[in-house]
């Protein structure tokens, strides 16, 4: 499987994704059940995994296996949805990061009875801090049109009140 375009999207989601979860190239290579040179190859983007290594890889960093396998442009049957939007892929690596940490830690620290509360409770706090951040990016832009370009800066962070 080489195509570059593919395997430059994989091997920036797997180098992200290698740093975030702190694997050196011999560690991934252990865990996966390949040489080191194998992923390598698959770091500088010369090559994508096969499917059985994919699966080893979701593995490894507990994600789904489908999001690997739109990664490397593998046909994927599912019905796009509005958080199919296509990433970066050093962000979704991050974003997977995330999610698998948000997977561990309902597991493992709270009961499954909580896991909805615990969601909802996450998803409001979210809702907050963007309602907080536009706010702030509005009255900053508003007070930045109304300052003259050759008034001193104010004394106070932007966006913050006295």
């Amino acid at each position: 499987m080489l195509h570059e375009p593919t395997g430059a999207r994989f091997a920036g989601w797997l180098q992200t994704s290698m740093l975030n979860r702190g694997l050196s190239q011999a560690q991934l290579a252990r865990s996966v059940g390949v040489a080191d040179t194998q992923v390598s190859r698959w770091r500088r983007g010369h090559v994508v995994p096969t499917l059985q290594y994919l699966q080893r890889l979701a593995d490894t960093f507990g994600i789904e296996r489908v999001a690997l396998d739109r990664l490397v442009g593998l046909p994927v049957a599912q019905v796009p949805g509005p958080s199919d939007v296509p990433l970066d892929p050093e962000v979704a690596a991050e974003l997977e990061a995330h999610q698998s940490r948000l997977r561990e830690v309902l597991a493992t620290r709270l009961p499954r009875s909580m896991w909805r509360a615990y969601t909802e409770a996450c998803v409001a706090l979210a809702d907050g801090l963007s309602a907080s951040t536009s706010r702030i990016v509005r009255e900053s832009a508003a007070e930045l049109a109304e300052t003259p370009d050759d008034a001193p800066p104010p004394d106070r962070p932007l966006g913050f009140r006295p």
